[in-house]
């Protein structure tokens, strides 16, 4: 692996460290649209952080209704939504 020495290795960032230089990029599964798909997408990110990804970026999330995948999509924009969110933060930490 001396291709890629320094990619198991921990990355200082100055305000935290993420432990390996391993990343899971974005991607939308469908599960973010509906709040009740939470402990779902819990589970499939907390088997990834499991798998020892360092870093796991998730997507399909808006900030507000104009950034709807879909009619009543997935958002991050109200208190209301914190507790389904921090269903995933929990899985992965």
């Amino acid at each position: 692996m001396t291709s890629y020495a320094h990619i198991l290795k921990p990355l200082h960032l100055g305000f935290t460290t993420i432990k390996n230089r391993v990343v899971m990029g974005s991607m939308h599964t469908g599960l973010e649209d509906r709040f009740y798909n939470y402990p779902k997408l819990a589970a499939y990110f907390g088997e990834r952080a499991k798998g020892g990804v360092g870093l796991i970026i998730t997507g399909g999330i808006s900030p507000n209704r104009q950034g709807w995948l879909l009619p009543a999509g997935g958002t991050m924009n109200s208190l209301a939504d914190i507790p389904h969110h921090r269903l995933v933060t929990h899985a992965v930490h």
